[in-house]
């Protein structure tokens, strides 16, 4: 029986990846926004009208996957992305602790084989300090 394990197939896909630059990616998608998100539904099915940042979340890579649909499905080519997204603390002066970060949420951007945003998927702490919640 073969396995992928070793095929070569991870070494393009890592490669190519790598060229990408996926934190700008998701930089980008978040100046295009302007740092808000407008209709959230949270994981409690409450509505928000528009979730705003007190300043612009920092993305992070956390995972990645390719997605292939079947030839009957016309062949179509996804990349998912998905980010957890911070808001650097400042330093605690009265402890000399250094910076930490606060983490507001996640987004998960699908993108085509040309690299647009064709959807998007966000996980927002609402209750998060860092974050204004409109109902």
């Amino acid at each position: 029986m073969s396995t992928l394990k070793e095929h070569p197939i991870w070494h393009s896909v890592t490669q190519t990846l790598e060229q990408i630059n996926p934190n700008q990616i998701a930089n980008d998608h978040l100046q295009a926004c302007h740092d808000e998100i407008h209709g959230y539904w949270d994981e409690d099915d409450q509505f928000y009208k528009t979730i705003r940042f007190t300043q612009r979340p920092t993305p992070k890579l956390i995972s990645r996957s390719l997605g292939l649909t079947s030839q009957e499905a016309g062949n179509v080519n996804w990349l998912q992305l998905k980010y957890s997204l911070t808001i650097p603390l400042s330093a605690d002066l009265s402890t000399l602790h250094p910076s930490s970060v606060a983490t507001v949420g996640e987004l998960s951007l699908i993108l085509d084989d040309n690299l647009e945003v064709i959807d998007e998927n966000w996980l927002i702490d609402i209750n998060s300090p860092y974050v204004l919640a409109i109902q």
